[in-house]
């Protein structure tokens, strides 16, 4: 994109053309030395406008400088250009316009004369000039109010998505931990009981003489095992999933893709994925398939995920040809930023068919399961 260049780098360059205009004029008409002062004295204005922003009031100074020399020379009817031009620039166009009537007036009634021709058209020039000028000055800051909003507010909204990361991350992490502690309660409050108790009587058994004791004892052990199988087996019930995670969503997904023939392979402990980074494999293999099923002739799709102790790396390949409508979408472009808010990545090649590319870091989650193992 090209950058837009300041209005003010014409406003200058009228500002010195002027300058070197009333130069022409002096050198042609010989018109002596305090048309020089004039002019000495306006290109100083016009240098420290340059590198400051005079107030407004400073126009003033340029009119006066011209009506002193109004009784000597013509000169000062072409230098009120840039005070018309200065006060129309400034927002103040109806003293501009005043400024112009007046003078092209008094020239028009004879009251003051002139040598040079079509001043009235000059004069309107540099104020239609100025009116220009403020206008553009006028559209450029107020563009740039816009794209400043526009900025803070992707800022703002990016902010507001880390922060709902960040809250889910904990929120998963916190439901993690009260439900090991759940287990683990429930572990020893039932099942931990009753096997202490069964080990206790077996223990006692092997010291009772009397045979009905020992039926006693044998019949206790048998009823605090099969609470303990019951109350083991109703634990397990509880924390088996009724819908499919992981890994084995993903091949749900895979075998109910029937457009293609799809070879997928896995390696590595998946247990170290956790839920919120299923969700993002997830959704880069429905995106990637259904881009296949949709804009690609290809025949084959190899899905291969890979875990390692510090990354997670799902990759799928088909070997199709890069058509018109196989681009990067906005489906692909969401997912890199999901991908890029956890620290991973998502990449897309078109070069050898169509290969898209999800890496995840671990590091994190393998530090917090440390910290929880420890604690």
């Amino acid at each position: 994109m090209k950058a837009i260049k300041e209005p003010t780098l014409y406003i200058h360059g009228w500002r010195f053309l002027q300058i070197g205009l009333l130069m022409h004029v002096w050198i042609v008409g010989d018109l002596g030395f305090r048309a020089f002062i004039l002019i000495l004295l306006l290109l100083i204005l016009t240098s420290l406008r340059w590198r400051f922003r005079l107030p407004v009031w400073s126009v003033l100074l340029d009119v006066l400088l011209c009506l002193l020399l109004f009784p000597y020379t013509d000169i000062h009817y072409v230098a009120l250009a840039i005070p018309m031009f200065e006060l129309a620039l400034r927002g103040k166009w109806m003293l501009s316009l005043l400024l112009v009537a007046g003078f092209s007036l008094l020239h028009a009634l004879h009251v003051i004369d002139s040598t040079i021709d079509l001043i009235f058209w000059y004069h309107l020039h540099a104020f239609l000039f100025g009116c220009f000028s403020w206008l553009t000055i006028k559209s450029q800051q107020s563009y740039k109010r816009e794209a400043d909003e526009q900025r803070k507010a992707r800022a703002e909204l990016e902010r507001i998505k880390m922060d709902l990361l960040e809250a889910n991350h904990s929120a998963i992490h916190h439901a993690e931990l009260m439900e090991r502690y759940r287990i683990s309660r429930q572990l020893h409050d039932h099942l931990g009981h009753d096997l202490t108790g069964a080990l206790l009587a077996t223990q006692a058994y092997e010291y009772v003489k009397n045979s009905e004791e020992g039926d006693k004892l044998l019949a206790e052990v048998r009823q605090r095992l099969e609470r303990s199988t019951v109350s083991l087996r109703e634990a397990v019930h509880n924390v088996t999933p009724t819908a499919m995670i992981g890994v084995e969503r993903l091949d749900y997904i895979i075998s109910s893709f029937q457009h293609k023939d799809i070879a997928f392979y896995k390696a590595g402990d998946m247990l170290l994925v956790s839920a919120y980074m299923w969700g993002l494999l997830e959704a880069c293999l429905k995106e990637a398939l259904t881009n296949v099923a949709r804009h690609s002739d290809a025949t084959k799709v190899k899905v291969d995920l890979q875990v390692t102790e510090s990354i997670v790396r799902l990759s799928i390949h088909d070997n199709g040809s890069v058509t018109a409508g196989s681009h990067e979408g906005s489906g692909l472009r969401g997912l890199k930023l999901r991908a890029r808010s956890i620290g991973g990545s998502l990449s897309v090649n078109g070069q050898d068919g169509f290969l898209v590319v999800c890496v995840i870091p671990l590091e994190k989650v393998g530090g917090a399961d440390e910290a929880t193992n420890r604690r």
